[in-house]
């Protein structure tokens, strides 16, 4: 049996009368020529010439043969036949219905030529056998030739259905032009990759994350509205999960507070974080925004104290936030009407007492902390919050990531389960690396593509080494590199899983996932893509973290 591509004929093409004739010619080849030989059925092809004109043709079937080269056949079925003044090539059907058709002489040397010049491209100017041919089963063999390029040795009739396999052996077989030479090996393949190849193209994932972003800043600008909830609130713990909007919440509670004429404080922990509020804050005289312990720094050297230099861990924990209180009660003009944090997990007990008591009125002040009882990576004290009034409205939707992405990181998630709500958003994808180093340039590779291909930009991504122990430099998969705390402009941020929390970007890639040991750590580290997270490491931590078999 001859090779066949396809392997079987589609149901919609075995179900199409029209197509009778070429299905008895399919399978009289199929069965009937031996393994050496290869058939290609129905193969469509475009060509542009170089004034600008292009070209569509289809070939019926070719035939390949290692040695005896290649056959271009054109199939016709009904009663065939020629008018004499103006050469029109005509069908007539069962029912008497009869329709002009191209030539199928002309149709099966267009087709021969152009495949011809495509294997030149790939085998160079070797001369390969090929000739062209025509059937028609539905016609008899006339006393005639059909044309002068149509002689009877290139068509095959009803009369030589019988024996269809012989008339193509003979056919490719016949008389040779000394130049001409076998197909080979190299030519067999050659052809299979033109006509049968195989390929899978890898997603342009631009359009469908610009789609995504889209819908998430959507639907985050729509928590808004929970804040005229809040009014009649002086104190109020917000709570929600990693993406159910927080920190845009907190901004936009302390942009309005500002506007408002209140003076305002809009702080948390991490220092990352605080230059990121910084600039997503619009400048306002009655707003700052800063980081806990640089506030404190701030304050006490307004006000003229005196404090230790020596900054070790008591001068961050003890040292700094008594100091806040000394300055507010030494210059009563640095208090606030409203203070917000965010992050408030990262908080000790004694910090939020310390920011309280910044506040010019305790009866009439409003205190908000928004934070994620989950995401304890700082401080594991709580009873501060605990002792707050809790929101009315839990943010209990996810509206930052992606379904598939929260998906993964609601695994490790052990506070109150969030809902998706976003975009279904691309699969999370996993690289299997034997060594950091292979994950790092696994991840330099990625990074190269998305960006040489226009799908993000280098500002969208940002890489977590979740070990703290690989140093990338300043520049990764040709992109300019900086810190989480040091942001420039069209650069991919690479940094640590703890100091990256409570920031986001587009993409993230994680690697040293050997270093994600706790559930908090993992939960963090999966939550900071908001529509693309890739994983980089070895299959067992892959595994582990993407909770396969479980």
């Amino acid at each position: 049996m001859a090779r066949m591509y396809p392997g079987t004929l589609p149901e919609h093409v075995l179900k199409n009368p029209k197509l009778s004739s070429e299905i008895r010619v399919y399978n009289t080849i199929r069965d009937r020529l031996s393994a050496d030989y290869r058939c290609y059925y129905s193969r469509s092809w475009h060509q542009a010439d170089g004034d600008g004109g292009e070209f569509d043709g289809e070939a019926d079937f070719i035939v390949a043969h290692r040695e005896n080269g290649l056959l271009f056949l054109e199939v016709k079925g009904g009663r065939v036949s020629c008018r004499e003044s103006d050469n029109q090539w005509l069908t007539t059907d069962r029912d008497d219905f009869t329709f002009k058709i191209t030539s199928p002489v002309s149709q099966a040397m267009k087709s021969k030529h152009h495949f011809l010049k495509r294997l030149k491209e790939r085998l160079g100017s070797r001369y390969i056998r090929a000739r062209h041919g025509v059937i028609l089963p539905g016609s008899t063999r006339p006393v005639r030739a059909l044309a002068a390029d149509a002689p009877h040795e290139i068509v095959a009739f009803g009369n030589d259905m019988a024996k269809l396999d012989q008339w193509i052996v003979n056919r490719m077989a016949g008389v040779s032009d000394d130049r001409e030479m076998p197909l080979g090996m190299d030519g067999e393949r050659a052809l299979e990759e033109i006509l049968a190849g195989h390929f899978e193209l890898q997603a342009h994932i631009g359009c469908s994350l610009s789609d995504d972003a889209k819908e998430i800043e959507r639907l985050t600008s729509e928590q808004a509205w929970i804040l005229d909830s809040l009014d009649h609130n002086q104190q109020l713990a917000i709570t929600g999960g990693a993406g159910s909007g927080k920190t845009v919440l907190a901004i936009e509670a302390a942009v309005r507070s500002a506007e408002g004429g209140c003076r305002t404080l809009l702080t948390c922990f991490n220092v990352p974080l605080a230059n990121h509020l910084r600039e997503l804050c619009p400048s306002h005289p009655n707003l700052v925004v800063a980081g806990f312990h640089s506030l404190c720094g701030m304050f006490s050297e307004k006000a003229g104290l005196t404090i230790s230099q020596k900054h070790d861990d008591d001068f961050y924990q003890n040292v700094l936030p008594n100091a806040l209180v000394e300055a507010v009660d030494r210059m009563p003009d640095l208090r606030f009407d409203t203070v917000i944090v965010d992050e408030g997990q990262d908080f000790k007990d004694s910090w939020l007492d310390a920011l309280k008591l910044a506040l010019g009125d305790l009866d009439t002040g409003r205190f908000y902390v928004f934070y994620d009882d989950n995401q304890r990576l700082f401080s594991h004290e709580g009873s501060f919050v605990s002792a707050l009034p809790q929101s009315v409205i839990p943010l209990s939707r996810n509206l930052r990531n992606t379904r598939r992405i929260h998906a993964v990181m609601s695994k490790w998630y052990e506070g109150k389960r969030s809902t998706p709500a976003g975009p279904e958003g691309e699969q999370v994808a996993i690289h299997e690396c034997r060594s950091r180093e292979q994950a790092v340039k696994v991840v330099a590779d990625r990074i190269r593509t998305l960006v040489t291909s226009g799908q993000l930009q280098p500002g969208d991504i940002a890489v977590l080494d979740a070990s703290g122990s690989i140093n990338f430099g300043d520049n990764i998969g040709g992109a300019r590199a900086c810190r989480a705390d040091k942001i420039a402009k069209n650069c991919v941020i690479v940094d640590t899983v703890r100091r990256f929390k409570g920031l986001s970007r587009p993409c993230v890639f994680v690697i040293g996932l050997e270093g994600l040991t706790d559930p908090e750590t993992i939960y963090v580290a999966t939550s900071r893509a908001n529509i693309l997270l890739e994983l980089a490491g070895s299959p067992d931590d892959i595994a582990r973290i993407m909770c396969f078999g479980s």
